[in-house]
């Protein structure tokens, strides 16, 4: 798929992060996420733990992200809510707010089987 890729989970905070223009393109992809919306919530889907991990390509023109809500908590609302519908609108969503901030390579990866979105 992407080969030459730098990983970082979301829950990894800029504290110890890495630094460098890589770095900033995680960066990057990580707050265009913030932006996409849960559709029906007041939440972004990085907060309500939908991506699972964000990888960027080494010319930093290529990201790779899995999405993912099998591994919440099924008792939540949210994750009851998620319906094809509301899942098309997060991926889509998902590569504008990515198209936006430059990324010409977007591969988006259903956490819970693998395959491309």
């Amino acid at each position: 798929m992407l080969r030459g890729l730098v990983v970082r989970r979301p829950s990894a905070m800029d504290g110890d992060a890495p630094r460098g223009p890589l770095a900033d393109r995680l960066r990057e992809a990580e707050e265009a996420l913030r932006s996409v919306m849960l559709p029906g919530y007041d939440v972004d889907i990085v907060s309500a733990g939908l991506v699972e991990r964000i990888r960027v390509s080494r010319d930093g023109k290529s990201v790779m992200v899995v999405l993912g809500y099998s591994k919440s908590n099924p008792g939540c609302s949210f994750c009851r809510f998620i319906s094809s519908v509301a899942w098309a609108r997060i991926v889509r969503g998902t590569r504008e707010a990515l198209a936006a901030r430059g990324f010409t390579r977007i591969v988006l990866v259903d956490g819970a089987t693998g395959a491309e979105l």
